[in-house]
């Protein structure tokens, strides 16, 4: 979505408004982070489809980015598990290293369900919904629908 990368060195100053949690809020916004494109343009366009506010990178570092500047307006971040760059744990250990409140709720999405390992980091990262792929629309719909996120008409 940017073309300019600023890194995150120094979150220190960055906080998530606890009173800023309105998901009905039509400024809030879905997150969705997935580095095949393919699949992110078909979630992101039918998630627009049903009304949703929604904002898409295939490059971690470019989200957190963007993130860095938005995040008291992100409701739901869906976001793959297997990307380069940074594992999904990684880039939510970042940012639940800034929302210690977990206000931002998490779907990860990923083909590994059956390996152990995710089930068991993903407690302590406080993921709300881990989706094995594939992933049918109206599963995807359904399961964002179930977090009330945003200006939603679905």
């Amino acid at each position: 979505m940017h073309e300019t990368a600023i890194t995150i060195t120094d979150k220190s100053n960055m906080s998530i408004d606890n009173n800023a949690n309105n998901l009905y809020d039509d400024t809030k916004y879905i997150l969705l982070v997935d580095d095949e494109k393919d699949i992110l343009d078909l979630f992101t366009e039918y998630l627009i489809s049903n009304g949703l506010k929604t904002i898409s990178f295939q490059n971690r570092i470019e989200a957190l980015n963007f993130l860095n500047g938005n995040i008291n307006n992100c409701s739901l971040i869906i976001i793959d598990y297997s990307m380069p760059q940074m594992s999904g744990f990684d880039f939510i250990k970042h940012i639940r290293d800034i929302d210690k409140n977990f206000i931002i709720k998490i779907i990860l999405i990923t083909a590994y369900i059956k390996n152990n390992l995710v089930m068991d980091k993903s407690s302590n990262l406080r993921i709300d919904k881990i989706i094995e792929k594939p992933i049918p629309l109206e599963k995807l719909k359904d399961e964002v629908k179930m977090f009330n996120v945003t200006n939603s008409n679905i």
